[in-house]
């Protein structure tokens, strides 16, 4: 019988989360083993999520402008580019990520163990090779679970990966459509709608609400709803989908159950996603699972078993990539004593790649009203911005929300140019409970597109009919 291996603590899960929690547990010099089903390393967010579908939409963006000839350069290029074409970055980012992760793991000492693991016990597990090799047990002292999500395939959706796609398939598509319907306008199905109406597609985008991303501030949502509607979405705001059927080789017709019926070529179902908690044992060790199969965590991402932790998509709210590492790395910190002043933030940005993409940070005007908590408004317009008429992209606002007597910020809101990386300025001030006055005194390079902030306080400052500044 083979030796069974003991660590000090297991990874099940190759993605952000997984990795991170592989890397700190290293730097603690301790025994670590990460666990990955596929053959690959990077999760979905490497392979299928967040990494290439941020990248088509750069290719996608950096191609509209090029054709826009907005910087007066006429350059000539076939207009009938093909997916290979479109998909060449992405797939270069993705392979230079992955080496790096191996190369990471490999340099920190990490033993890297691919199959399917089952617990067998709160410290054992039980791995099926991937291959035809017989499968094998390891021990370990703590295990982090960060296996992630995967799309959600409604039973009424008949997926077959030619016309009728789900988030993780359809970067895969072989040829572009000429017409798209997708269904579910959350963040996934926003973004690629907007990256497809950038290629010139038609898009039909349904939403089972009449508004399409509700967590957003008005304001902002109703910008890029307007946006969105520019780039000649069609907007289906409150139906819900009765049956999909294909009528043709290449025909697709999409029924409401308001009786529109809605033709096009290719379908992408972007209806949520559901944990990877099943197949793994868990629920037979005596690990609780909450509502559709995510983890219950404590503040420190224990589960109901103490040497058991679990980071990321697989225990909910917010599911990002930037808060799994920081829950990964908590856990762990915990897992050894280590654990010091770590913490999640009280407020973590939140970043869509919509075109144009949209950040957000803290409360929105409509929260802030619904608890009665007083606030002043700083609005900066990027058309009065220099650095976004240099960059030939002046559509957009900054908007900070802020305590009318103590100036300190509530939240910050950005739909335009650079928003998801425009936020984190906002973010760090109101993390050190700073005040829009840091914006007005601050030396800002110029031109860049942080002078926005310096606009939107002054403009804030204004409104209170402040006698000198």
């Amino acid at each position: 019988m083979q030796e069974v291996r003991h660590f000090d603590l297991v990874v099940i899960g190759s993605g952000p989360a997984g990795e991170t929690a592989a890397m700190q547990a290293s730097k603690l010099k301790k025994r670590v083993a990460l666990v990955e089903r596929l053959d690959r390393l990077g999760g979905a967010s490497l392979h299928t999520g967040t990494v290439p579908s941020k990248s088509l939409r750069e290719t996608v963006v950096n191609l509209a402008m090029i054709r826009q000839q907005s910087h007066g350069i006429q350059i000539a290029f076939k207009e009938n580019l093909t997916t290979a074409e479109l998909m060449f970055r992405k797939q270069h980012v993705i392979q230079e990520q992955e080496n790096s992760l191996r190369r990471n793991l490999d340099k920190n000492r990490v033993a890297v163990l691919h199959g399917i693991p089952r617990f067998l016990s709160p410290n054992l597990l039980e791995i099926a090779p991937n291959e035809s090799d017989e499968p094998y047990q390891i021990s370990m002292d703590y295990a982090v679970i960060a296996t992630g999500s995967s799309p959600r395939r409604p039973d009424w959706a008949p997926f077959d990966h030619e016309c009728v796609f789900d988030s993780d398939t359809i970067l895969e598509i072989e040829q572009l459509p000429r017409k798209i319907t997708i269904i579910g306008a959350g963040v996934i199905g926003c973004e690629y709608a907007c990256i497809f109406a950038k290629m010139g597609i038609r898009v039909n985008l349904i939403a089972r609400d009449r508004d399409i991303l509700p967590f957003l501030d008005r304001e902002i949502s109703e910008n890029l709803v307007f946006n969105m509607r520019n780039q000649r979405i069609t907007m289906r705001l409150g139906e819900n989908v009765k049956a999909i059927r294909k009528v043709g080789p290449q025909e697709m017709h999409v029924e409401l159950e308001s009786q529109k019926v809605l033709p096009c070529s290719t379908v992408l179902v972007a209806a949520g996603r559901l944990a990877n908690s099943r197949d793994l044992g868990l629920e037979k060790v005596g690990v609780e699972l909450g509502h559709n199969a995510l983890i219950v965590t404590n503040e420190y991402h224990q589960t109901t078993l103490p040497n058991l932790y679990a980071a990321g998509d697989i225990i909910g709210f917010p599911g990002l990539a930037s808060t799994s590492m920081i829950q990964a790395r908590i856990a762990v910190l915990h897992a050894f004593r280590e654990l010091q002043n770590e913490s999640m933030p009280r407020e973590f940005p939140f970043g869509i790649w919509t075109i144009p993409p949209v950040a957000m940070v803290g409360k929105t005007e409509e929260e802030l009203t619904k608890a009665c908590i007083p606030y002043e408004i700083g609005i900066a317009h990027f058309k009065e911005i220099t650095r976004t008429h240099i960059m030939a992209e002046k559509d957009g606002i900054l908007k900070l929300l802020f305590d009318p007597e103590t100036l300190k910020i509530l939240g910050v809101h950005i739909i335009g140019p650079r928003a998801t990386e425009l936020i984190h300025l906002g973010h760090s001030v109101m993390h050190f409970e700073g005040t829009i006055r840091y914006f007005i005194n601050a030396v800002f390079n110029s031109p860049t597109l942080d002078e926005a902030y310096r606009v939107a306080a002054f403009n804030g400052l204004n409104r209170l009919d402040y006698d000198s500044l």
